[in-house]
């Protein structure tokens, strides 16, 4: 047990830093990337600290597209054992978040439709109603 303890690190993770790569899970959510997300960085999370590695390398070209601040955020996460770990758990938060409020819409969707049947249905009993008694009269 404290063997366990010992081997397990916790991960250093800044607000920031956490708010960076929640930015960067919602985006992936929303464009509906989750699964091949979760499926490449599984395949790669061993490899995450050489990737650092490498994006230190490739930093003066890559921070003309990405600002410098989150780049290096980035770098710093992958350099943690944990760190792509704790990006998928965060992707699957957004992922439940997205999925949730889509099931809100497509119900609120429902909900629309027959409250325009009903109006629908009750315009047409009054139109009724008004042709009675135009000709009543």
């Amino acid at each position: 047990m404290t063997e366990e303890k010992k081997t397990k690190k916790s991960i250093k993770i800044t607000e920031k830093q956490d708010a960076l790569l929640r930015k960067i899970a919602n985006a992936i959510a929303i464009r509906g990337m989750t699964a091949p997300t979760i499926f490449f960085l599984e395949s790669v999370q061993p490899l995450n600290y050489i990737a650092s590695q490498f994006m230190a390398y490739v930093e003066p070209f890559l921070t003309f597209v990405i600002p410098r601040e989150e780049y290096n955020d980035i770098q710093q996460i992958l350099e943690q054992r944990k760190g792509i770990d704790y990006f998928l758990t965060i992707l699957e938060d957004e992922e439940f978040k997205k999925q949730q409020h889509d099931k809100k819409v497509k119900q609120d969707i429902k909900n629309i439709k027959k409250m325009e049947k009903v109006a629908a249905e009750e315009r047409k009993k009054l139109m009724e109603k008004l042709k009675k008694e135009k000709e009543n009269k």
